[in-house]
């Protein structure tokens, strides 16, 4: 594992199913909620991996990382699922869903001295419907941290096979 320093900012919050700016995913929980049963089909049992339950042994949403001035690149995460529909809900613009790739990856989040265990969340921007990130800010499913809050310092534990932080170009 390599280890880079990141700021905890504020996402969508679809992903924890707590928008009030778009709640199309919230009745369900978040589209965490609605995506870890699709993971499992394909060998990535989020219980198993994380020991225990969504909400008591993680957070069934997403920690985001910003990791400036560094720009992620996706290399060879140990997860790589194709064409994924998750969801029957259709998009903000009436659209219907369409099939979604992703990557995830074993993590961890160090704060004030403790280790966390996370999964590198990483929706192929390709195939992503909405709510983009910055290429400077990745995203984690982790176990509960606590006392955690946006502008919080962590250090990311990740593996340099599946992802590449390097410093922005002008």
């Amino acid at each position: 594992m390599r280890t880079i320093e990141a700021k905890v900012k504020k996402g969508y919050r679809v992903a924890s199913g707590t928008s009030t700016e778009d709640t199309r995913f919230n009745k369900a929980g978040g589209t965490i909620r609605m995506q870890i049963p699709e993971f499992k089909k394909r060998g990535l049992d989020f219980d198993a991996y994380f020991g225990g339950a969504p909400d008591e042994a993680y957070v069934c949403g997403t920690l985001g990382l910003d990791l400036s001035p560094h720009v992620v690149t996706i290399v060879n995460p140990e997860y790589h699922f194709v064409g994924i529909r998750w969801t029957d809900i259709f998009d903000k613009e009436g659209e219907p869903p369409f099939l979604e790739n992703f990557f995830l990856s074993e993590a961890q989040i160090e704060f004030r001295g403790k280790i966390y265990k996370a999964l590198l969340y990483i929706p192929d921007p390709a195939t992503k419907p909405g709510h983009y990130h910055p290429p400077t800010t990745i995203e984690v499913v982790a176990q509960k941290i606590p006392n955690i809050t946006y502008g919080d310092t962590v250090i990311l534990h990740y593996n340099p096979n599946a992802i590449a932080p390097a410093p922005a170009t002008k």
